[in-house]
């Protein structure tokens, strides 16, 4: 064992420079995406076990080669670079909430400010701002020091320290144990590029997240921070108004999403199931577009007497009838189900 242990030294003396310029990349690569050696193995193929191997710089007691482990690591964080998100996924309907959010968005760009918007679940708030923020970056990626956009998701009881690990990690930052080489590796990165940190079911952040998130706007290179949220989160800052002062005065509006329009749900379904309504009258497909839409809207939980439909809910019931409507008593099925 001795001896070939020193026998695979030896050859990977050779190889000395592009391994250990491997593990440098890599050992930066996983302190800004967050994956572990694990993760990390996985994906290329390999056991965990030798992964740690080679980034200890003891690949000698697993083989007298490291090319292999090498050029598996180096095709996968080239072909998985760490960079804003570009993918534009799905089409977005032009809805007075799409309207809404794309103004919203854009008013954020050209200087530091802080802006709420809220709504129902279900209003499709997530998937138009990920959309915005995908498109902007992939307009912006070519110029490096051109406006960039990050969207961060805040699961319910995030601790600040994790709050900000979720911000360095979207952000492709040095992620560590400690808050301030995170805030700090988080400005280094972005001192000449206009940034807009999209913050999504913000009504679960703690007051201490909200003020570790200050320090983004209120320090260079100065963010742009979207809270995005349910009923919620409106009234957080209502009935914490006096604790979340210095945040109210930063707001520069409190945006409330209008609602999808019957006129605007009627034109989806036209559209989506328009293969399926086409050859049919207006008579026989309107018990179908009223029972989708009835079954879509639902009661505000805020405002008691009011009722709004669920982009998300229509959405679904439209994609399950195309789906099983291999022949039409799908559609006459659909339009008793109210």
């Amino acid at each position: 064992m001795k001896t070939d242990c020193s026998r695979n030294r030896v050859i990977l003396a050779g190889e000395a420079v592009p391994t250990a310029e491997c593990r440098r990349r890599v050992e930066d690569y996983l302190a800004r995406t967050g994956l572990s050696i694990h993760d990390f193995a996985h994906r290329i193929g390999y056991a965990s076990v030798t992964m740690r191997f080679f980034m200890a710089d003891k690949y000698h007691y697993v083989g007298a080669t490291a090319l292999n482990i090498v050029r598996a690591a180096t095709d996968f964080m080239n072909q998985h670079p760490v960079a804003p998100p570009t993918r534009v996924a799905g089409e977005l309907y032009e809805t007075a909430n799409v309207r809404l959010i794309q103004e919203t968005f854009e008013k954020l760009l050209p200087r530091p400010a802080a802006y709420m918007i809220y709504a129902p679940p279900g209003s499709q708030k997530s998937f138009v701002l990920e959309h915005q923020v995908a498109k902007l970056n992939l307009a912006e990626i070519p110029n490096v020091e051109g406006r960039r956009a990050f969207y961060i998701y805040a699961r319910q009881n995030l601790r600040p320290r994790d709050l900000i690990r979720r911000v360095a990690t979207v952000c492709g930052c040095r992620v560590s144990a400690d808050v301030d080489p995170m805030l700090n590796s988080i400005r280094f990165e972005f001192r000449r590029n206009r940034v807009l940190l999209v913050v999504d079911e913000a009504q679960h952040l703690s007051i201490e997240c909200f003020e570790m998130l200050r320090e983004l706007l209120d320090q260079p290179p100065y963010f742009s921070l979207l809270f995005v949220g349910s009923h919620d989160l409106k009234c957080k800052f209502d009935e914490f108004s006096a604790t979340l002062e210095q945040w109210n005065s930063r707001i520069i509006a409190k945006v409330k999403l209008p609602g999808l329009e019957r006129a605007e749900a009627r034109a989806i379904i036209e559209r989506e199931l328009g293969h399926l309504l086409k050859g049919r009258s207006a008579a026989a497909n309107k018990p179908l577009i009223e029972s989708l839409i009835a079954r879509s809207t639902t009661r505000d939980a805020f405002e008691r007497n009011r009722t709004y439909i669920n982009v998300r809910t229509l959405v679904n019931a439209i994609e399950q009838i195309r789906i099983g409507a291999a022949d039409r008593d799908v559609l006459e099925a659909s339009e008793g189900a109210a």
